[in-house]
């Protein structure tokens, strides 16, 4: 019976399938609402995609492929989906289906880095970015990709040129001057990183990443001003974005979470450093009618020498005592105090009049000739900063950051010699920001 059973089921099949062959207006019909439910299938599928709806999406492409299989833009599509849910390994399972079927799909070469760069493989990512290269060289994309993944494994130069290449392609590339802007930063060179952080910003406004590391630059260049301006821009845009993102892909929002939380972390630093100024700015307030008291004291002081030399009948006045002595280092500290506060407000030429008049009254004081020099630098004048760096070190050798400071102008000044003994001299004594230079580099110290 079960025999017979299975040869009625077969003629069954075969009778069905005759149907379809006899008769081609249901045949036509049939393939028809196929072509309709693929259709809206496939409507359905991009509908959730742009709504940020990637389960639903991932539904409907799995309908698609019910209907119409062999298709390996849907592969990639879907497996565009699986990677905004952060699940890249089932969208290398998709992007290996796409690229089986069509060999020479780009896009999901290009993905499939992608993907393998959010496993950490990122040796097999560059692979990937090669052969989509290879397949699209005006590829703008794969570049920026490919150099990010370079970056990851230490080397900035080949990651540098990547982004380079990504830009010239692509000049309106905002992602591309971002990376190529935070690379410029690692290496010291915080002019070019800020134009690049600019044009990222002005190519996109909402770019909070780039906001937040346009103010780590503006700190390093000391305008601390325009780093907090930056850091509650990223945070305001973040905190935006979060709200109007859906729920299923907030959780691929780390690296973005992690810069939130840096970027209030620095302004509560800055915050403190404000406050610190503030009270610093009221005791020089409190210093100046010390000092103003001191000086009247002296005047006293010196009326009271002349009368009791006159008394005594001394002809020949004696050596006068340099009383004002403490009174002058005093006053140097006060318009150190009052430069410092004007380089924190960016108004370095304002901070270098203070510095003149500290170093005049005090011209011993090596804290006030290297702040003067990294306000120098500021205004773009690494040759005066130099010399200004020369003189910290003479008055005060060990000064580690000095070295470093002015291994940065030498470097403005194309002097890579010069620079890279500086370098080395700050990273012996300890200072980790020209360690950092110097590994960039593999140069040993």
């Amino acid at each position: 019976m079960k025999i017979k059973t299975g040869i009625l089921c077969s003629i069954s099949i075969m009778m069905i399938s005759f149907l379809f062959v006899a008769n081609p207006l249901f045949a036509q019909k049939r393939t028809n609402d196929i072509t309709l439910q693929a259709a809206s299938a496939l409507e359905q599928a991009r509908v959730y995609h742009e709504k940020g709806a990637y389960q639903q999406a991932i539904q409907e492409y799995g309908k698609f492929m019910t209907l119409v299989p062999g298709k390996a833009d849907t592969y990639y599509r879907r497996g565009l989906s699986y990677h905004y849910l952060g699940d890249p390994n089932r969208a290398i399972q998709d992007y290996n289906k796409a690229v089986e079927i069509d060999p020479n799909h780009a896009e999901a070469y290009n993905n499939r880095g992608i993907a393998h760069n959010d496993l950490g493989d990122f040796n097999r990512a560059i692979k990937d970015y090669d052969k989509a290269i290879k397949l699209r060289p005006d590829y703008a994309e794969a570049y920026n990709n490919r150099g990010t993944a370079y970056v990851k494994l230490g080397d900035l130069e080949k990651g540098l040129k990547d982004f380079y290449a990504a830009i010239s392609w692509n000049p309106k590339f905002a992602e591309a001057y971002y990376n190529r802007g935070t690379v410029h930063n690692r290496l010291g060179s915080f002019s070019q990183a800020l134009k690049d952080m600019d044009t990222a910003i002005e190519l996109n406004p909402e770019y909070a990443s780039a906001y937040h590391n346009r103010g780590v630059i503006h700190g390093k260049m000391g305008d601390k001003i325009k780093e907090m301006e930056d850091y509650n821009k990223a945070i305001e845009i973040n905190q935006r974005n979060k709200a109007d993102k859906p729920m299923d892909v907030l959780h691929k929002d780390n690296e973005k979470t992690k810069e939130l939380a840096e970027s209030k972390k620095r302004l509560d630093d800055l915050a403190r450093e404000n406050e610190k100024l503030r009270k610093e700015l009221t005791a020089i307030a409190s210093l100046k009618k010390q000092e103003s008291a001191v000086n009247d004291l002296a005047r006293e002081n010196e009326k009271l020498r002349k009368e009791l030399t006159t008394a005594a009948g001394v002809k020949k006045q004696e050596p006068a005592v340099d009383h004002n002595k403490a009174v002058r280092e005093l006053s140097a500290i006060d318009w150190f105090k009052k430069g410092y506060a004007s380089s924190v407000s960016g108004n370095y030429q304002e901070a270098i009049d203070s510095y003149d008049k500290a170093i005049e009254l005090n011209p011993n004081l090596a804290e006030a000739y290297y702040v003067r020099g990294n306000a120098r630098y500021s205004l773009g004048d690494p040759e005066r900063a130099i010399q200004d760096l020369d003189k910290t070190i003479e008055l005060s050798p060990e000064y580690a950051s000095a070295y470093y400071r002015r291994g940065l102008a030498y470097d403005k000044l194309s002097n890579s010699k010069q620079s890279g003994e500086d370098y080395k001299i700050a990273a012996r004594l300890g200072f980790k920001a020209a360690q950092d230079v110097l590994k960039v580099k593999g140069i040993a110290w």
